[in-house]
C-alpha cells in the first residue's frame, strides 16, 4: 500500500490546489480540526500522547457534500499519491478510522440530505452520512422501521454501518445490516462513481454492493444507500427468565431456535453481568444467568412466541422473571456510559471484545476467556447476543486501572491478544460486528488463512496505488502485495 509521509508534502500546495479543483469542498487545515479527525472511539487512542497523535493527524480534513466531491477528491489525491481516509461519524471503536500522518481525510457528514423513502416498494435511499438514529425517527414518523439498533445507533453514520458490517439488538429475527441493503452508491478509488443494481435479489453473478459491506473504506467510499424498511412493530413484549448458569441458558435458547420460534431480540447475561438488570428490576440476583427476550410484529404470532418460548426455557430450569427484566433492559439498551466513565480515567481502560462461534465452543469460549483474562483485567464479564441456526456471538466486557499508562497500555493488549488467539484456537470469529480496524488487523490472516489473499488482490486490483485507507484489514500481510 501506498505510504506517504508528511515530510515529504508541500501541505499548503496541497491545500491550495485541492481547493481550485474542488471549489465545492470545505478543506480546514486548523490543526484542532485535524486532530478531531485522527481516531474514533478506540480506547488506546484516547490514551494518546501529543506525540502519537501528532503522528496520527491527517494533512487537512475535506468536507464533502457530494459524491461528485468524493470523486474529485479521489482523483487529486491518486493523482498526488495522497493517500485518503474516510471519517463517517466517529463512533467505531476499534480503529477504524486511524492511520499514519500524510493522508487526506474525507469527513462524510455533509452527505446529510433527506432519505427519500419508495414506500410502495418498501425501501429508503440514504446519504451515506445521516446518523442511524436519525434515519429511524424519519422512518417512524412515516410509519416504517429498520430493525437495525446497534447501541450505537445515535452516534453511528449509516454508511459507517455498512463499511463496518454492523449487527443490532434485533439481528437474531431481522438479520444484520447486510440483510436490509438493497443498492449502493460508491465512489471507486480511481474517482469513478457506482451504482450498484436495485433489486429485492438478483442471481446475476456474486453480489457487487455486498463487495462493499464491511470494506471499511479500502475498496471505496459509500455515499448513498437503499434499504429495506418494515411497517412499525403493532406489539412489543418484553420477558425475563432467570437460570443457574449459562449452560442451560444457552440450551434454552438452542431449542426454541431449532422450535421455529424467532424472538427479536435474545440476549444471555452470565451472572456478574446480569446484577445490573437484576437490581435495576429490584430482583435478587441470587449469582443467576438472565436471558433477556422481545418479541414483536403482530400481536397474536407475537404473543403465541413468547408463550411457547416460555414454555421451553422453563423446562430448562429458566424461572419466568415477567416483564420487568426486559423493560430495563429496553429502557437501557443504548446505554454506553460504562465505556466512557470506565476509560475516563489517565490510567484506565475499558472495552468490549464481540466474537462469534458455533453451539459446541459457545459455552467453552465464554469460561476459557473470561479466566485467561482474569490476571490482566480488574472486572471483567460477558453477555451471549446475536443467535443463529448455528452459533452466536459473545461480548466480553473488562475494566483495567493501571498503575502508570504502561502498565495499563500492557494489560489491555495482553487482555486483546489473549482473546484473539482463544477464540482462534477454538476456530470462532474475531469479531461478529464491531470490525477490523487497527484492534484485529495483524489477526486477519490467522482467521482468513489463504482466503484473505482474495480480498489482498481485490484491494491490489481496485486500489493498484493504495490510496484508500492504506495499511488496513491486514492485506498487506500477503505476499506480493505492495504496500
Amino acid at each position: 500500500m501506498n505510504s506517504q509521509h508528511a515530510g515529504s508534502i508541500d501541505t499548503d500546495s496541497v491545500i491550495n490546489e485541492l481547493r481550485q479543483l474542488a471549489p465545492e469542498c470545505v478543506i480546514d487545515g486548523d490543526l484542532a480540526a485535524r486532530k478531531a479527525r485522527a481516531y474514533d472511539r478506540w480506547p488506546i487512542a484516547a490514551k494518546w500522547s501529543e506525540e502519537e497523535l501528532n503522528t496520527h493527524t491527517p494533512l487537512a480534513v475535506v468536507r464533502v457534500s457530494s459524491a461528485q466531491d468524493v470523486a474529485q477528491v479521489l482523483k487529486f489525491a491518486g493523482a498526488h499519491h495522497i493517500p485518503v481516509v474516510p471519517f463517517g461519524a466517529g463512533s467505531g471503536v476499534v480503529g477504524g478510522v486511524v492511520n499514519r500522518r500524510g493522508y487526506l481525510c474525507v469527513d462524510l457528514s455533509g452527505l446529510n440530505g433527506k432519505p427519500e423513502l419508495d414506500a410502495e416498494n418498501g425501501e429508503v435511499t440514504v446519504p451515506a452520512g445521516v446518523l442511524g438514529g436519525e434515519l429511524e425517527k424519519i422512518l417512524n414518523e412515516a410509519g416504517r422501521r429498520l430493525p437495525h439498533y446497534p447501541q450505537s445507533l445515535a452516534l453511528a453514520s449509516i454508511g459507517g454501518l455498512v463499511a463496518t458490517r454492523s449487527s443490532g439488538t434485533f439481528s437474531s429475527k431481522y438479520g444484520n445490516i447486510e440483510n436490509f441493503i438493497t443498492a449502493l452508491e460508491v465512489v471507486l478509488p480511481d474517482g469513478s462513481i457506482i451504482h450498484t443494481p436495485r433489486s429485492p435479489r438478483s442471481s446475476t453473478g456474486p453480489s457487487v454492493a455486498q463487495m462493499f459491506v464491511g470494506s471499511e473504506g479500502t475498496l471505496g467510499i459509500i455515499t448513498s444507500v437503499t434499504l429495506r424498511t418494515l411497517p412499525l412493530a403493532r406489539s412489543q413484549l418484553l420477558r425475563g427468565v432467570a437460570f443457574n448458569g449459562i449452560d442451560s441458558g444457552l440450551k434454552a435458547v438452542r431449542q426454541l431456535l431449532d422450535s421455529g420460534l424467532m424472538p427479536a431480540v435474545i440476549r444471555l447475561y452470565d451472572e456478574k453481568e446480569a446484577v445490573h438488570i437484576y437490581e435495576k428490576s429490584g430482583l435478587e440476583p441470587a449469582g443467576r444467568a438472565l436471558l433477556v427476550l422481545a418479541f414483536d410484529g403482530n400481536p397474536t404470532v407475537a404473543a403465541a412466541e413468547q408463550a411457547e418460548s416460555l414454555s421451553i426455557t422453563a423446562a430448562h430450569g429458566g424461572e419466568d422473571l415477567g416483564s420487568t427484566p426486559g423493560e430495563i433492559w429496553e429502557k437501557t439498551r443504548y446505554d454506553a456510559g460504562w465505556l466512557d466513565r470506565g476509560n475516563a480515567g489517565e490510567f484506565d481502560f475499558a472495552d468490549a471484545i464481540e466474537i462469534a462461534a458455533g453451539w459446541t465452543t459457545l459455552a467453552t469460549l465464554h469460561g476459557k476467556v473470561l479466566g485467561a483474562i482474569a490476571p490482566y483485567a480488574d472486572n471483567a464479564y460477558a453477555h451471549f447476543s446475536h443467535f443463529y441456526s448455528n452459533g452466536g456471538a459473545i461480548y466480553f466486557i473488562f475494566f483495567i486501572t493501571g498503575k502508570n499508562k504502561e502498565d495499563a497500555v500492557s494489560r489491555f493488549n495482553q487482555v486483546w491478544d489473549i482473546t484473539m488467539r482463544t477464540v482462534l484456537a477454538h476456530g470462532g470469529s474475531i469479531s461478529h460486528h464491531h470490525g477490523v480496524g487497527e484492534a484485529r488487523k495483524q489477526w486477519m490472516a490467522r482467521e482468513h488463512g489463504d482466503s484473505l489473499k482474495v480480498l489482498a488482490r481485490l484491494k491490489q486490483a481496485m486500489d493498484p496505488q493504495g490510496v484508500l485507507s492504506p495499511n488496513k484489514m491486514g492485506f498487506d500481510q500477503q505476499p506480493g502485495v505492495t504496500k
